[in-house]
């Protein structure tokens, strides 16, 4: 990821996406199967990387549809190299948000998993950090 990091989140988001898409699209899987890992992903990276972008006043899947909207509408996606083809991406685009709005109990109990083991692991940290500096 060290290569990635000369570009904007939204940008890496994209990059990141495509080349998950593509590896998937190579090794012959169905579309749904891939469809449902992408949201896998994005519900992963949303969680490790853009949890500021959090809006409390959507459900948690539909976070998921404004990221990826967003990263697709920003100015800076103009900006990603020729090299990088978002291709997919945006083909894959319409049928992961279908795919979130057909199966809203699902994705969200995807989503709430997720947030609830991100949550958990954090804790554990903080309560680690504590211990070891209640030790020192």
């Amino acid at each position: 990821m060290n290569k990635l990091n000369r570009y904007l989140p939204d940008q890496r988001f994209l990059i990141l996406l495509n080349r998950f898409i593509v590896r998937y699209d190579e090794s012959e899987c169905n579309r749904k199967k891939i469809i449902e890992d992408a949201y896998l992903f994005c519900v992963g990276y949303f969680f490790k990387y853009q949890t500021d972008y959090n809006n409390p006043h959507l459900a948690g899947s539909s976070n998921i549809i404004a990221v990826l909207t967003s990263a697709l509408l920003s100015p800076n996606f103009q900006t990603i190299p020729n090299t990088i083809s978002l291709e997919r991406v945006l083909y894959f685009y319409k049928f992961i948000v279908e795919y979130i709005v057909w199966n809203e109990y699902e994705v969200e109990k995807t989503f709430r998993k997720h947030k609830i083991s991100l949550d958990t692991s954090n804790r554990q940290e903080n309560h680690k950090l504590l211990i070891k500096k209640s030790k020192h």
